[in-house]
């Protein structure tokens, strides 16, 4: 919900720290932040000093591969995030946005805060 907010106050370019600033993420939870972080506009590893280290090496091959992947087909989208940033700009529409934005009439959207879009296009 944060970044949700912060973006409707016209902060385009936020985001979690992938892997979770503190505490120490198993290899699937680090997959997971990744698969999350890389739909937000700012897309960044980042933890405390006193962390585990968490480089995407260290959780094995397997995982390298589906992190890998992930920031693949974030970059892939590099042409739509900054048509996002231009209409964000110019327009003042929002990059990450709730469901209700682009759903107004509909009720569930209202208080749907765990999907976004970014855009109006991509779920």
């Amino acid at each position: 919900p944060m970044l949700l907010s912060i973006s409707l106050g016209g902060l385009s370019f936020a985001g979690a720290d992938v892997g979770g600033f503190f505490g120490n993420p198993d290899a699937e939870l680090l997959e997971r932040w990744y698969q999350a972080g890389a739909y937000q506009p700012f897309f960044r590893a980042h933890a405390h000093i006193e962390t585990k280290r968490r480089e995407p090496w260290l959780f094995g091959d397997e995982t390298l591969k589906r992190l890998r992947d992930t920031v693949r087909a974030r970059y892939a989208l590099l042409p739509f995030w900054y048509t996002q940033y231009f209409l964000a700009a110019t327009q003042g529409s929002p990059v990450m946005r709730p469901m209700w934005v682009e759903y107004p009439a509909d009720e569930a959207a209202i208080t749907m805060d765990d999907q976004w879009l970014i855009g109006s296009d991509l779920l």
